[in-house]
């Protein structure tokens, strides 16, 4: 059959740009692979190799960005009649939401991945100098690798076939099997499924491809620590990967901060960490990647913790393949909210893992009695000695965390050999409150971290002994901090109201860090702004550790209220008692404040409220301050479900206000309920003649008189209907306000219709059942229940200190890219 209106030529220069990256990938890594090879046995073929490694790494770099532009271009210009294109973009998705559309499914976030790597795969061709042909070969097997994530080859064997990859340019006609596909025109009946509305947000645009780039470039460090395996230099290699690493730290840490304010501005559950198990395995090898940071400064600077930087570098990398097989292979499909559904690709992920993890560290445990390393032990006065026992900290961290977050793979793996040998599932739980299990341990580990980092800064490198002067200097330095630090601490928890022990110490903590390295930066660095990035960092993690305990302990709902819950579906008495009812138009005391729900409006499929905030003297005559907050709801295409309810926040310096609406009345998300509630009127019969009056118990409704061009909105026009309209007009018994109605009685194809119509605001639904010519009257049937009651269900919570969770972070993060220049010059 031919079909019309289809567009095979971007699926086919897309399968075509696919084959053309994974052939120029696998070229480059065998031509950089002879390049090294011919470098190290000191042959002439070494420039010959080098350029035909950058030649097929430059044209595999095109094919990806060529990938990811032809897969763009087929999502602007909505070609359906592709399976990628349907289910990530519609008719209705607005412009700014095609990115993050492109890297919603599993096969646009490997081809920013890839996308990444081509990128600084480029950048080290032109920086990595004599360290090109290892670094590169390695980074084109990894490309190699994740292109066949996104290849599509079946191989058929017997009955049966193997799936390599699963691609985006797939037809829809050649995945299903379904009746409209027998129709030449085929395409003009498909219709796009649309952007998650979760993910319908600015945060999408920018946080996806950050967070890609910090998982890329994880892939340098690891790069150049198996070439330092590979060619046997096993110091030189650290100097060019230690301004990488601080790099990908850097970014990798900022995609992470920026998953956290998104699921603070754009989610509901009223915090930004919730220890997810996709959130923690990508904050998991961040913190590994920091503890081979440390221990490579140690390494450059002393000789020692080389083969630690060598394992804490592969691991890196090899932790972010297996966060990306936690995310992909369908395991965390119960236990997470971030995580891609199945797609066949379990076995490649594991391949992958294990294709990296196993040869490098085979290279290392080989080659550990080349790695030089100084005969003497370090001193435990030394700066090298603490900062190992931090990294050794830091993986303890990241131990307990893939520990828990890994429950359901040990599931899966002592299952299999449990079946195997006839025995049951095995079904371990994770915790029921995963955040207050995560604190109980990450709690003292922050803390250690914390009074370490700030003394291990008034150590050096290669110290045998403190004694004298430097014991005097040390001792003062950190005696004066830690008594201001507990001074301090004990002030702020009196002052504030956190009068427990457990955060009083991390107080302590915090500030010590924050003191002491201040301190350092004043009188050891002399104040030299430049060379101070591990200061800065640590500073950062101090000023973040009191923002956690001050958004964390100070939280506080302010929407207490003691509300029915039967109208709520799924409300339990703990959800009465954080959330309250705002009737529309109706001032509500909430805390400091009186807060009215204004009204709400629809744009597209966003439903946004207007929320009045006011806060008045204590005589409650004058207002101090006055905003308004716009939460939104976000319905499906439909409009019959609410798919997703955004927050909106007030920004102080000290605190934030969290609103979001946590739910409506039970009709306006439930059509069935609406619709039962609406076949459960009881409607009593009226005959009447024009300017009669109908009663009920609390209104009255005048019959005015006739209309043949009626108005109803759910009365469509066909060609040869005769249709009569009813102006109703309805009162209150105690008030002369009207309100108007027009129920419709039609004659359509010789049978009558009629079209009832309502007015919300009094309770009233009318039926037009019947007109008599002769006796020249009508037969009405009129409901009244009670009126609409236009409500909303909200949540507020204010979070103290908030601010210096971002600021904190953010201080971090500049350290590390001050480190990052610093080691480049």
């Amino acid at each position: 059959m031919e079909y019309l209106n289809e567009h095979l030529w971007p699926g086919r220069l897309g399968h075509f740009l696919v084959l053309l990256g994974f052939i120029g990938s696998v070229l480059a890594a065998v031509s950089y692979f002879f390049a090294t090879r011919s470098s190290l046995r000191g042959d002439e073929g070494e420039k010959g190799w080098l350029r035909i490694g950058r030649s097929a790494f430059t044209i595999h770099s095109l094919a990806v960005f060529g990938i990811a532009g032809t897969i763009l271009y087929m999502m602007l210009n909505q070609y359906y009649e592709y399976n990628y294109v349907m289910e990530h973009v519609s008719s209705d998705l607005d412009f700014s939401y095609i990115f993050s559309a492109f890297w919603e499914g599993q096969e646009g976030s490997f081809i920013l991945w890839l996308f990444w790597h081509a990128v600084l795969g480029l950048i080290l061709i032109l920086v990595a100098k004599k360290w090109e042909a290892p670094v590169i070969s390695l980074l084109s097997c990894i490309q190699m690798f994740i292109l066949t994530m996104i290849l599509g080859i079946y191989f058929y064997h017997g009955n049966d076939f193997t799936k390599i990859g699963s691609s985006p340019f797939v037809m829809v006609r050649d995945m299903f099997d379904a009746p409209i596909f027998s129709r030449p025109d085929y395409v003009g009946l498909l219709q796009g499924k649309g952007l998650n509305p979760l993910l319908q947000n600015y945060w999408m645009t920018i946080h996806p491809p950050t967070l890609f780039l910090g998982f890329a470039s994880t892939a340098i460090p690891f790069c150049y620590a198996v070439a330092g395996l590979w060619t046997g230099k096993h110091k030189e290699w650290l100097r060019p990967a230690l301004p990488w690493a601080l790099f990908s730290a850097a970014i990798l840490g900022t995609g992470i901060l920026m998953g956290g304010a998104w699921a603070y501005e754009a989610l509901s559950f009223g915090g930004y960490w919730a220890w997810d198990p996709v959130e923690n395995m990508s904050l998991v090898p961040w913190i590994v990647l920091i503890a081979g940071i440390h221990t490579g400064l140690v390494a450059r600077n002393t000789g020692y913790s080389i083969k630690s930087t060598y394992l804490f570098f592969i691991l890196t990398f090899v932790l972010i393949l297996y966060s990306t097989f936690l995310t992909r292979s369908g395991v965390l499909g119960d236990t997470s909210v971030h995580a891609f559904t199945e797609m066949g690709l379990e076995w490649q992920l594991v391949a992958f893992i294990l294709t990296f993890f196993i040869p490098p560290l085979y290279l290392l445990i080989k080659k550990g009695k080349e790695i030089p390393a100084p005969k003497k032990e370090e001193s435990a006065y030394s700066k090298e000695f603490w900062m190992f026992i931090g990294s050794l900290v830091l993986i303890f961290s990241t131990v307990l965390i893939s520990f828990t977050t890994s429950i359901p793979v040990f599931n899966k793996i002592l299952t299999f050999f449990s079946t195997m040998f006839g025995g049951n599932p095995v079904d371990f739980s994770p915790p029921d409150d995963p955040v207050a299990h995560y604190n109980k341990y990450q709690l003292w580990i922050g803390v250690f971290v914390g009074f370490l980092s700030g003394a291990a800064q008034f150590l050096r490198y290669r110290e045998d002994q403190l004694s004298g002067a430097r014991l005097k200097s040390f001792a003062q330095h950190t005696s004066i901090a830690l008594i201001v630090s507990i001074t301090a601490a004990i002030l702020m928890a009196y002052l504030s109201g956190v009068w427990v022990w457990q955060y009083i110490l991390l107080l302590i903590a915090g500030l010590f860090t924050i003191i002491t390295n201040v301190d350092y930066v004043i009188s050891v660095l002399r104040g030299k702004i430049k060379v101070s990035a591990s200061a800065v960092a640590h500073i950062g993690f101090g000023v973040l550790m009191l923002g956690v305990v001050f958004s964390g302990a100070k939280k506080e709902v302010i929407s207490k209220g003691f509300m029915d819950t039967s109208a709520i579906e799924g409300f339990d008495a703990q959800d009465a008692r954080i959330n309250m009812i705002l009737p529309k138009e109706t001032p509500v005391v909430m805390d400091d404040y009186v807060v009215t729900y204004q009204g709400d409006e629809m744009d597209g499929f966003t439903r946004r409220f207007k929320v009045n905030y006011k806060k008045y003297d204590e005589g409650k005559s004058k207002v101090l301050e006055e905003f308004t907050l716009r939460p939104n709801i976000l319905y499906n295409r439909m409009l019959t479900k609410v798919e997703a309810s955004n927050p909106s926040t007030k920004h102080y310096l000290g605190k934030d206000i969290f609103t979001y609406v946590s739910a409506l009345p039970v009709t306006e998300t439930d059509p069935e309920a609406a619709k039962a509630a609406q076949d459960s009127l009881n409607y009593v019969e009226y005959i009447v003649s024009e300017k009669d009056t109908m009663f009920t118990s609390q209104h009255y409704i005048v019959f005015e008189g006739f209309s043949q061009e009626p108005t109803n909105k759910d009365y469509t026009p066909q060609q040869g209907d005769i249709p009569v309209a009813a102006r109703l007009a309805a009162r209150k018994m105690t008030s002369d306000s009207v309100w108007q109605a027009e129920p419709v009685y039609l004659i359509r194809n010789n049978f009558g219709i009629s079209i009832d119509d309502k007015i919300e605001e009094l309770g009233l639904y009318f039926k037009f059942n019947k007109v008599d010519p002769k006796a020249r009257t009508m037969t009405f049937e009129v409901a009244e229940a009670a009126p609409k009651r236009e409500y909303i269900v909200m949540q507020a919570i204010v979070f103290p200190g908030i601010n210096l969770v971002w600021l904190g972070s953010i201080m971090m993060m500049l350290g590390l890219v001050m480190g990052m220049i610093q080691r480049r010059k």
